[in-house]
């Protein structure tokens, strides 16, 4: 796959995630955040299974044989999922994502410039840091009205 159709991909999908955010908080107001959490996880383990089935691509028995640390990502989702059901109805579905995105710009920079998580390095540049740097002013201009400047 070329390097602009994985970027156009993580665009489509990035659009898909605008939506799970109001979806979720939608579900939430019926029946609870962490209960609206946990149906958002059974739907996708249950389309996940479906697509393990189908596909019979890896070798589920090899997981006795990770380190500890790679088995994160589902925590990592559902404390994700659930702070944008908390989130998205106090500042609104543009201010969750550009916030989310703000964070994870920074970790994923130093993740990148210090090689963790078993990831090849790539130096920090001008070029990151100004881009990080527009996404933390957009990030406060797009939250501006949520924040409570205190007026002297």
């Amino acid at each position: 796959m070329s390097s602009w159709m994985v970027v156009v991909m993580m665009v489509v999908s990035g659009a898909i995630m605008a939506c799970q955010a109001p979806i979720n908080a939608a579900l939430k107001r019926e029946v609870g955040t962490f209960e609206s959490s946990l149906i958002s996880f059974l739907v996708g383990t249950a389309a996940l299974v479906v697509l393990v089935l189908a596909t019979r691509e890896g070798n589920l028995a090899k997981v006795k044989n990770v380190e500890w640390w790679q088995l994160l990502g589902g925590l990592i989702g559902a404390i994700f999922v659930t702070a944008t059901l908390v989130s998205a109805p106090k500042i609104g579905v543009t201010g969750m994502i550009v916030a989310a995105l703000a964070g994870q710009m920074v970790a994923a920079l130093l993740i990148d410039s210090f090689g963790w998580l078993r990831v090849t390095p790539k130096p920090i540049d001008a070029h990151r840091l100004a881009g990080l740097g527009l996404l933390v002013v957009s990030m406060v201009l797009i939250n501006w009205n949520s924040f409570n400047w205190k007026k002297s």
